[in-house]
């Protein structure tokens, strides 16, 4: 079974982890303890190629703290190839970012930590 932790953890050596659930094929990010499909809690750990295309997005100009030497910057949501979507920065210049670019997982530094971002590769 997996947990939030592990999602950390896989960001941490570079990996985008996510969960399986065994029962319905149902593959879930981040990995959740319960099938958000069938109820099934016979889940195992799945990474993730960190592929996929942009299904939304926006530009941020008031950023959080950590975030102001960036700004302005782009966040969107990622459909990913196997499936599931998630949310992330995206780099790069701004007025570049289009819905539908085809956009690959990356891990910065932030810190002590690993955040997860996407860059595009088409």
């Amino acid at each position: 079974m997996m947990s939030v932790s592990g999602f950390k953890e896989g960001l941490k050596v570079s990996e985008l982890r996510g969960s399986l659930c065994e029962e319905c094929e149902n593959l879930m990010l981040p990995p959740r303890m319960i099938c958000n499909r069938c109820g099934s809690t016979n889940l195992k750990e799945f990474c993730i190629e960190g592929k996929g295309k942009i299904k939304t997005k926006t530009v941020i100009h008031v950023p959080l703290t950590k975030f102001q030497d960036l700004c302005p910057y782009t966040v969107g949501i990622i459909e990913l190839d196997e499936g599931p979507m998630i949310t992330g920065m995206i780099i790069g210049d701004v007025k570049n970012v289009k819905i539908g670019n085809k956009v690959e997982a990356v891990y910065l530094d932030e810190e002590e930590e690993k955040i997860l971002a996407f860059r595009i590769i088409d």
